[in-house]
């Protein structure tokens, strides 16, 4: 027995007598688990969907941008022989200031 009185091992309950479960009560759990499953997937999907909208939106308006700042410097003579170097730069920060650029802008539009 453990702590709180209970066997370790098995209830020592005959299962062979105790009476089955009623169907309905049965079909009724399983309804509940399936509609609020159901229900959790479609706000998940639409919070996803959202998101997803969102990120598209911002990277056309990268796209734009980017084509702007392309039009604006083929436009300036002498610049068809400079060449630059890259740094590599890690993903994360990218992420972290992209992430805190978003929530700078949103705060600001809030207020």
């Amino acid at each position: 027995m453990d702590e709180d009185g209970l066997p370790l091992m098995g209830s020592g309950i005959d299962l062979t007598k105790v009476p089955a479960i009623q169907q309905k009560r049965t079909v009724a759990f399983l309804n509940q688990f399936v509609v609020h499953t159901v229900q959790f997937l479609n706000r998940f999907s639409t919070v996803c969907e959202e998101k997803l909208a969102d990120l598209s939106l911002r990277i056309q308006q990268i796209e734009t941008t980017l084509n702007i700042l392309d039009a604006k410097l083929s436009s300036i003579p002498g610049l068809d022989d400079v060449t630059f170097e890259v740094s590599p730069v890690s993903v994360t920060s990218i992420t972290n200031e992209t992430h805190s650029e978003t929530t700078s802008e949103r705060s600001q539009v809030s207020i």
